[in-house]
């Protein structure tokens, strides 16, 4: 009986570290994964499909170490166990709290440097509360014994397993997780394909800042020498802070005000576009060079280069130590989120390439490399390419020679003399490839820039030269809204200059309309008016009017 009761003794204290080893492993392996997917479904490419098979890899092989681990300690010493054990058990609790509860203040993953010195605070409370939950465990371990401590860690660990399980199921179904995402990319194929008929493009540089830019343009006149033949218009109010938003708005002139899941909004905005509709219309083969989009079947078909491809992850260690890291900026201790660190939108260089293809990236080096090695190709069909690259945004990598350079020594200023020179050879080839003339040429920006303040991004560079358009570099500051450009564009396809594209003249008062929100924090937006100079954030006020879900 004796022997029996001290197997049943040996049995709950193996129970406790097995469970504490689980429960370790799959809130940071596959709870903390799937809970960023099913609540950030817009941001990645990939689905639960992909993700958690992967993970669960990662999970049996953390899991097993785990359990290992305490084994070897208790072969060692039966007191080094059960201190490992306390140990392990206060570990995951702190990981807890930070992870899930103390996230409000973390820094956005946004490609953003980030200044670890402005979030002392966040630091403190760290600090605090991975004291406060040793100290609670260490009371907890010399108070109790030993069985009784090893019942309180399998039944929190076991509690707290449950409670994530239900979690995310809940996020999965009302984040449609369990539904499968499209297996498309977005490739390179035909971006040099231009027409000798007729060509629309829109060279889009992401948050080219339209005041930052003139201010360059003015000091160094040889910046406009670049867009002899454009207009400038340097008084533009766009749509949105950020580019998820204003892209879709760019093309199609659907404002998105909350009102049903951004899925399904971008679904209708781009199979509605009155633009891209008048663009089959008229014939034009369709090139979408957008590494973001979300890739839904529905309307895709209609862009020559975003192809289908297999299932599945190219680099599956890459995704795997990503995932890891992500985890890490959200729930280990503040002092280490730093190494931590990675961009979100990194992910969509690990799609599986379709045979024979170039994955599409928005690198501003990659596509200086095609302009300069690649040929225009010249064909009989009209053609339209929407090309979006980094241009100005986060992080500042590039030169003027559009060179990768380390972040620490880069400014915004070089990416923008980088986004210069890379338009300046994209002309270049264009006039080379005899196709300059015959082209709509749109170079602009989805939204402003305004260092770390999201306000003050309202402001967007905007040029614009119409077909066999030809003149010296001119500038207007008619008050132009991103709610002229379906008009515009209409006018561009029927032969008009970029001077006459908007019924809006220097002097004209207007007030426009912009809709602000914080980074990840789309849910909630602002309606703004902007009765001043785009560029002017003080003149802008709110409405009243608030768009959250």
């Amino acid at each position: 009986m004796q022997k029996d009761n001290r197997k049943i003794l040996i049995f709950r204290e193996e129970g406790a570290y097995v469970w504490l080893s689980a429960a370790v492993c799959f809130m940071l392996f596959l709870y903390a994964p799937l809970e960023l997917l099913f609540t950030n479904q817009d941001e990645f490419w990939f689905d639960a499909y992909i993700l958690t098979p992967l993970m669960l890899v990662v999970f049996g092989i953390g899991c097993l170490s785990a359990i290992l681990l305490f084994f070897v300690l208790r072969k060692l010493h039966e007191k080094l166990y059960q201190l490992g054990l306390a140990a392990g058990f206060a570990v995951y609790i702190g990981l807890y709290v930070q992870g899930n509860l103390l996230t409000a203040g973390l820094p956005s993953l946004d490609g953003e440097p980030i200044d670890w010195s402005l979030y002392t605070g966040e630091r403190v409370k760290s600090i605090a509360a991975w004291a406060a939950v040793a100290i609670v465990v260490t009371v907890l371990f010399c108070k109790l014994k030993r069985e009784v401590f090893a019942k309180v860690v399998k039944a929190v660990s076991a509690g707290m397993t449950l409670m994530f399980v239900m979690t995310l199921l809940t996020l999965a179904l009302t984040n449609q997780g369990f539904s499968k995402k499209p297996s498309m990319s977005v490739t390179t194929e035909n971006m040099f394909a231009m027409s000798r008929d007729a060509n629309f493009v829109i060279l889009l540089l992401d948050a080219v800042d339209a005041q930052v830019l003139k201010g360059m343009m003015d000091v160094e006149p040889a910046y406009q020498d670049i867009f002899a033949d454009f207009t400038f218009y340097d008084n533009v109010v766009g749509a949105y802070p950020y580019t998820q938003h204003s892209i879709p708005y760019i093309l199609s002139g659907k404002w998105y005000e909350n009102e049903t899941a951004f899925k399904a909004y971008e679904r209708e905005a781009y199979a509605s576009s009155p633009f891209l509709e008048a663009m089959e219309t008229a014939g034009y083969r369709m090139g979408f060079y957008e590494a973001d989009l979300l890739l839904d079947n529905g309307g895709m078909g209609r862009f020559e280069n975003i192809l289908p491809n297999d299932r599945g992850v190219e680099d599956k260690w890459a995704f795997v130590r990503w995932q890891l890291l992500m985890t890490g900026f959200k729930y280990a201790p503040y002092d280490l989120k730093r190494f931590s660190f990675v961009n979100p939108k990194a992910f969509s260089t690990l799609k599986i390439t379709p045979e024979g293809k170039t994955l599409f990236t928005p690198s501003n080096t990659e596509f200086y490399d095609g302009i300069l090695h690649e040929e225009i190709a010249c064909t009989d069909q009209k053609c339209f390419r929407f090309i979006h690259v980094d241009g100005g945004h986060v992080p500042f990598i590039y030169n003027e020679k559009v060179e990768v350079i380390p972040e620490e020594s880069g400014s915004y200023e070089d990416n923008i003399k980088a986004c210069l020179t890379m338009t300046k050879a994209y002309l270049e080839k264009l006039r080379e490839g005899g196709v300059y003339d015959n082209s709509v040429i749109i170079v602009m920006a989805d939204h402003g820039y305004n260092g770390t303040d999201p306000h003050g991004r309202q402001n967007p560079a905007f040029f614009v030269k119409g077909m066999n358009e030809a003149h010296d570099f001119a500038v207007s500051d008619a008050p132009v809204s991103f709610e002229d450009l379906q008009e515009a564009y209409r006018r561009l396809l029927n032969g008009a200059a970029g001077g006459s594209v908007f019924d809006w003249k220097s002097g004209d008062q207007r007030e426009r309309r912009f809709l602000f929100y914080e980074y990840l924090k789309e849910d909630y937006m602002v309606e703004y008016m902007q009765p001043g100079q785009a560029h002017d954030t003080e003149a802008m006020y709110e409405t009243g009017e608030i768009y959250d879900r």
